[in-house]
């Protein structure tokens, strides 16, 4: 384990998050025009809520091909591929790095307090999802940082998001899909 990934990254200005009408703000990845997309911001690579969230897509792709599924991580390429390898691959995901943080930001997610992944309620989506055989891996990235998903419309608008109110909540991307076919 890489005890760096407790430290705090340096703070970033971050916005509000879009809300629901709101234009979708800039990602590292174009969105195609005229075609729905969900975008996951993901915790750090190795974090298991980030591992469920990116199987819960893959799985989503194929039941719902027509939107566009886009998993963001803050983790270099390299960490952030050899990640995806370990979970079976991207599926039909388009995974994306910004490590720098800045579409992060743009989203308006920001870094959280120790309580958020450390607290009684992540903890114990942490067994639960242990439980499923999905764990803590070799972390890359900081476990500060939030994660949050959003559906965007075929006209580049918000329709939906989840911000997480603990790392464990996890989105529910049947609803996300729902907002945007």
């Amino acid at each position: 384990m890489d005890p760096r990934t407790f430290l705090p990254a340096p703070a970033l200005a971050v916005g509000s998050p879009p809300r629901p009408g709101d234009p979708a703000p800039p990602l590292p990845v174009t969105l195609e025009p005229g075609r729905p997309a969900v975008v996951a911001f993901l915790r750090h690579t190795g974090c298991p809520f980030a591992e469920a969230t990116m199987r819960a897509m893959r799985d989503a792709t194929a039941a719902a091909s027509e939107v566009q599924w886009v998993a963001v991580s803050h983790a270099p390429d390299d960490a952030t591929d050899r990640w995806c390898q370990g979970l079976g691959g991207k599926g039909g995901v388009e995974v994306v790095s910004d490590s720098s943080r800045h579409s992060y930001a743009a989203w308006g997610l920001g870094q959280t307090g120790i309580a958020h992944f450390m607290g009684r309620r992540s903890l114990g989506a942490v067994g639960r999802l242990a439980r499923q055989g999905i764990r803590n891996t070799h972390p890359t990235g900081t476990r500060w940082q939030s994660a949050g998903t959003f559906a965007v419309d075929r006209q580049g608008v918000v329709r939906w998001r989840h911000l997480p109110e603990h790392a464990g909540d996890l989105p529910d991307l049947e609803a996300a899909r729902a907002a945007v076919a």
